[in-house]
């Protein structure tokens, strides 16, 4: 079984990386806010605290957890607070301890994911929710990518399972929709934080594999901007139903 992915070796950039526009990000915050005021947060893989942080500075009380020191760090740097080194699959708290827990784009990193979703469960009380993307499109420029490097010869897959894919498994109890959101992308941005290898499919895509993708990618785009139409979706289970979850995807 594949190990858990530290993002240690992307901590630098993850922020510009991975972070949502201001406007989409100030409308998800204000929906969080108002849903989590007077809670006892847990947030599994805090990492560099986008959510933490802005959370924390509003009076909400989240605790968070990660493997990642150096993710961490730039967390500290930004005002992140109260987190505990840990593995999510043996969450070091008392049953009960927190209201409301919280996973963002981070199951799909563990192997033993479901095992994490039951220790959510064992110490949060009411509800698990997590930040979920639903764009207009189905191509990207990353999928392209993926494509270029499952076609070289270079196939692999997360040894988890994403968040996004959870509704599919267990029907949400409610869902909090936030948008829609358009926006226009330099492309060549995009196909530059591809080279730079900072999403963790990449990571071992041999070097030849990954300039042969990088490189009609380049011609393609260049100059070019890429459209993008999305609405973010706050998904809300009761706790206790992450173990249907798990063990609706047992192997």
């Amino acid at each position: 079984m594949p190990g858990r992915l530290s993002f240690d070796r992307v901590a630098a950039i993850y922020d510009e990386t991975r972070g949502l526009a201001p406007r989409a990000m100030a409308r998800v915050l204000a929906v969080l806010v108002d849903q989590l005021q007077g809670k006892r947060v847990l947030e599994v893989g805090v990492g560099t605290g986008r959510y933490a942080v802005p959370l924390q500075k509003s009076g909400v009380r989240v605790v968070g957890v990660d493997i990642s020191r150096k993710m961490v760090e730039f967390g500290l740097a930004k005002g992140l607070r109260d987190v505990v080194f840990a593995d999510a699959a043996r969450l070091p708290f008392v049953s009960g301890a927190f209201d409301v827990a919280t996973t963002n784009h981070v199951l799909h990193l563990i192997p033993d994911w479901r095992d994490a979703l039951r220790e959510i469960a064992r110490v949060t009380r009411e509800l698990y929710f997590t930040v979920i993307e639903r764009s207009d499109r189905v191509d990207t420029i990353k999928r392209e990518y993926d494509a270029l490097v499952k076609t070289a010869g270079h196939d692999w897959s997360h040894p988890g399972f994403r968040e996004k894919d959870l509704p599919g498994v267990l029907k949400p109890d409610f869902i909090m929709p936030v948008g829609p959101f358009r926006e226009t992308l330099l492309a060549e941005t995009i196909v530059e934080e591809l080279d730079r290898r900072t999403y963790s499919s990449q990571w071992d895509v041999p070097e030849d594999i990954h300039r042969g993708a990088i490189e009609p990618l380049r011609a393609k785009w260049k100059g070019k901007e890429f459209p993008l139409a999305y609405t973010l979706e706050v998904t809300f289970w009761r706790s206790g139903r992450l173990l249907e979850i798990a063990k609706a995807q047992r192997s």
